[in-house]
Formats: C-alpha cells, sequence, structure tokens
C-alpha cells in the first residue's frame, strides 16, 4: 500500500522498536519483515507527522514509498505478520509523539526536540 496516504510509516530496527513498544502505552497496528537480515517493525503514523524526524535507526516513509502490509490474519512468521493486528479492518495509528519520546529513549538520545 502507498504510505502517504492514509498513514505514513516508520521502519525500525526490531531490536529498537521492541522497546519502544513497551514503553507505548497504546501502540497502533504494528507490523514485522522477518526477512531482512536485520528484521524490522513498521509502525503506523499519521500523514506528515514525522517531517523532520532524524533518529538513527529509523527510516521513516511517506508519500512515494509503500509498504507491504500482511494479511490481516498473519500473526507468525516466516512471512510478514503483525505483531499488533489491526482492528475491525481498521489500521490504528500510533501516537507520533508517544512514539518519538519511546524511540529517542532507547536508542539513547538525548534532548532531541520532535522536528529536529
Amino acid at each position: 500500500m502507498s504510505a502517504g496516504i492514509d498513514w505514513d510509516a516508520l521502519k525500525v530496527a526490531r531490536f529498537f522498536a521492541l522497546q519502544a513498544i513497551e514503553r507505548l502505552q497504546r501502540p497502533g497496528a504494528v507490523a514485522v519483515d522477518p526477512a531482512p537480515a536485520e528484521p524490522v517493525l513498521y509502525f503506523f503514523v499519521p500523514v506528515g507527522s514525522t517531517a523532520g524526524w532524524s533518529l538513527p535507526q529509523v527510516i521513516t516513509l511517506g508519500a512515494a514509498t509503500h509498504v507491504v502490509l500482511p494479511p490481516t490474519h498473519c500473526q507468525a512468521p516466516p512471512s510478514p505478520y503483525w505483531l499488533v493486528p489491526p482492528a475491525n479492518g481498521h489500521l490504528p495509528l500510533t501516537n507520533p509523539t508517544a512514539l518519538h519520546r519511546a524511540l529517542t529513549t532507547v536508542l539513547g538520545l538525548r534532548k532531541v526536540e520532535l522536528g529536529s
């Protein structure tokens, strides 16, 4: 699916993403791609909410990018799957401010302002 229409996505190395999820009260849907040498997780956030983000180990995906979403029923490897599945056909989004704060913490960054 194309990012930048209903949502943007963040591609995060599994090690850091799992720690970030533990710090979120209510993560939105989270997809896992177990195929790369370093598996990655995808968080989904409101369109444009990650503009200006510059965090190591995090790739922002907006307009002109595509993310392959697993089928809703797929919740285990070996293919891409949902760690936190969509609810009733709806892709719940993660709060970008909370996610930025969690990622900043797990990446060991200090005084990183949103948008800097």
